[in-house]
């Protein structure tokens, strides 16, 4: 089943029901942010030495959660991008995401429900390896692209602690650029530009906010595919933010990710981490 068609689906659910016709500024909760970061670093005849450095980066969240029982529909939407110049280098990015998730959710016993998500990942501009010269480019738009189809139960006791456990689920792997399929990267057939694999999934959500003006967050994906049951892909994302007033803020974000069909030129599986400090400015709306 394609990601339109579920999407078809969980309209056609939710506007063929009664709670259509209840009012929607009751049901409906959205939130956004927009920030963007600035560093700068500038040395001249600096005895410790070390190098001049700038880097910027931006991020664009939105949130669309509807509510009304025994309905709940969670949208999210996360935009990245960052670059940053060290010395005399050329300018190379420093974040870069596109992550859309949509979680439908029906009241099943207690604090279970049964639950259906779908999860679309991609960057938004060409990625490349330093490590050679002249740089090699190795991802791009699509390239790779992820989606995740699951369908199952969701186990949510609060508004801060969920996790869906999901016995089927559809992972799809995307790159839609010619040389990278050509030469087989991220499905690991060369000329093959999608891959599809059938598996379970779960997905644990954590959200508290141990103090006033700090929020914490944690998020856990584990996929595997029922063919490679040994093999289990993992994506793990943390942040912390931490607001100083209505403008300013500061942010701690982690990412460790780990897939069976990202490996390194000796064919072990790469275990990818990135760790973003960054204070700026940060309007929520």
């Amino acid at each position: 089943m394609k990601f339109g068609t579920t999407a078809i689906l969980m309209l056609a659910v939710y506007g063929g029901s009664p709670l259509a016709a209840q009012d929607s500024l009751s049901v409906w909760k959205k939130t956004g942010s927009a920030g963007l970061n600035f560093s700068q670093v500038q040395l001249s005849d600096w005895a410790a030495g070390g190098d001049n450095a700038v880097a910027l980066s931006s991020l664009f969240a939105l949130s669309a959660n509807y509510k009304a029982d025994p309905i709940a529909w969670d949208n999210t939407l996360e935009l990245g991008y960052g670059l940053t110049r060290l010395g005399g280098n050329p300018i190379r990015k420093s974040d870069d995401k596109i992550v859309l998730t949509s979680k439908f959710a029906r009241a099943a016993v207690g604090k279970w429900n049964y639950s259906g998500l779908v999860d679309f990942r991609t960057q938004f501009a060409d990625g490349y390896g330093y490590g050679a010269d002249p740089k090699k480019r190795i991802s791009g738009f699509m390239a790779p692209g992820y989606a995740v189809l699951a369908l199952g139960g969701e186990y949510k006791p609060n508004d801060h602690f969920s996790t869906l456990l999901s016995p089927v689920t559809g992972k799809m792997t995307f790159v839609l650029d010619d040389s990278l399929s050509d030469a087989g990267a991220f499905v690991g057939t060369p000329g093959k530009r999608t891959k599809n694999e059938l598996g379970w999934f779960v997905t644990t959500l954590l959200k508290i906010k141990p103090m006033e003006n700090v929020d914490l967050s944690t998020k856990l994906n584990l996929f595997s595919n029922y063919e490679k049951l040994s093999n289990v892909d993992v994506i793990w994302e943390g942040l912390a933010l931490m607001k100083v007033n209505k403008w300013i803020s500061a942010s701690l974000t982690a990412q460790f990710i780990e897939d069976d069909n990202v490996r390194d030129e000796k064919g072990k599986i790469r275990r990818q981490f990135k760790e973003l400090f960054a204070m700026g400015l940060l309007y929520q709306f």
